[in-house]
């Protein structure tokens, strides 16, 4: 092929990347608005507050729970007023023994353990709906184990609720030691900020499931769990079936008191099978799943592509475009947490995000799917 149509056609491919994510930048900014109406103005009546409860799911959480509990026992929300659940997954190490002791410490912490799986439900699903089911709450916010909030995080999450809203989330960061670590967390604030953005620019793609907050009346409405199709990635099927529930309205805000902190995957191995469980349950936003799969796959393919096949003038270009859109989506979501020394990782999180794109075939073609200790056929 003559270089000069060579390089028009990896200079189209990337603008029309960039303007796709120039489109997604303007739902980042639109999650960055204050709230308003809603509860918001009920949060300094003390007397007015609504009954929430905190849900986590632990299995096996041993190293990571009592992190956990700490941040939770800071949350400034009356502690009347807030139930503090931990579903005790059938863990086998010593998590049950340390949330018995926890409960010495903290009087608004409730443990069940899970019984018997129900119908259709597994893993983490089950332990979800057995939480679900004997939550107090007005308003559920749900994280997990290995993750720690912010004090002011369900006052937060009040905010932006309205009659209307069924289910509000937001971001989740990951604690950061090493520098496969930073790669993950900068990985998570570019999907994530995707992800909000495509919720406030109507295309819902999905949420994390660890920095959810939903609204019981519409988890009731929707037929909770029971009633909603088995999937690997059980924050984006309630999210979706909350999302195509008239009349609720979904919510995804950027906010650093909203910002959950994670940990992230200690090897690559873990990190495969996180990520080809978000693949496999990726497969049910079918077409515009797809568009956004090719997208990123002929957005990464003509960056790395471009220093081999074209001039260096114009590869640099190419990848100056690449890097711009990305940019349009880190930058704000970076920003609003302040965690900008994540950008020091972006050079090489480019590389890291080529070779996940040029990945996800071979997700695809896996069919079982192993988290956290079980196997779920896909």
């Amino acid at each position: 092929m003559n270089i000069y149509y060579l390089s028009d056609l990896f200079l189209l491919v990337v603008l029309i990347y960039f303007v796709e994510h120039a489109i997604y930048s303007i739902g980042v900014l639109r999650a960055m608005r204050s709230p308003s109406g809603g509860t918001a103005s009920e949060l300094s009546d003390p007397s007015a507050l609504p009954h929430c409860t905190v849900l986590v799911c632990a299995r096996d959480e041993e190293h990571n729970i009592e992190r956990c509990l700490e941040s939770l026992q800071k949350i400034d929300y009356p502690t009347d007023r807030l139930q503090v659940l931990i579903v005790d997954d059938k863990s086998t190490d010593q998590t049950p023994e340390i949330l018995q002791a926890w409960k010495q410490r903290m009087p608004n912490l409730e443990v069940i353990r899970t019984g018997e799986e129900i119908l259709h439900m597994r893993g983490k699903v089950n332990a979800l709906t057995q939480g679900l089911d004997v939550a107090t709450g007005e308003f559920i916010m749900i994280t997990d184990a290995d993750s720690h909030v912010r004090p002011n995080w369900v006052r937060e999450y009040l905010k932006y609720y309205r009659e209307d809203t069924g289910m509000v989330a937001s971001i989740t960061l990951l604690d950061t030691k090493y520098f496969f670590d930073g790669l993950q967390s900068i990985d998570w604030a570019y999907t994530l900020g995707l992800a909000s953005a495509s919720v406030n620019v109507k295309i819902p793609l999905s949420v994390i499931g660890n920095n959810i907050s939903v609204r019981c009346a519409a988890y009731e409405d929707v037929g909770g769990y029971r009633k909603i199709p088995f999937s690997v990635t059980e924050d984006y099927a309630l999210f979706q079936a909350i999302w195509h529930k008239k009349p609720w309205k979904v919510y995804f805000p950027l906010h650093e008191d909203l910002t959950v902190m994670s940990q992230p995957c200690p090897d690559f191995r873990t990190w495969w099978r996180q990520k080809h469980r978000w693949v496999k349950g990726g497969q049910s936003l079918k077409f515009i799943g797809y568009v956004i799969l090719v997208s990123a796959t002929l957005g990464n393919l003509a960056m790395f592509s471009a220093l081999f096949l074209l001039p260096l003038a114009t590869a640099l270009t190419v990848i100056a475009i690449k890097w711009a859109a990305d940019l349009c989506i880190i930058m704000p979501v970076l920003g609003r947490t302040k965690k900008w020394t994540l950008l020091k990782f972006f050079p090489l999180y480019e590389l890291y995000l080529s070779l996940f794109v040029f990945s996800i075939p071979v997700m695809l073609m896996q069919k079982n799917v192993k988290w956290k200790g079980r196997v779920y056929k896909h």
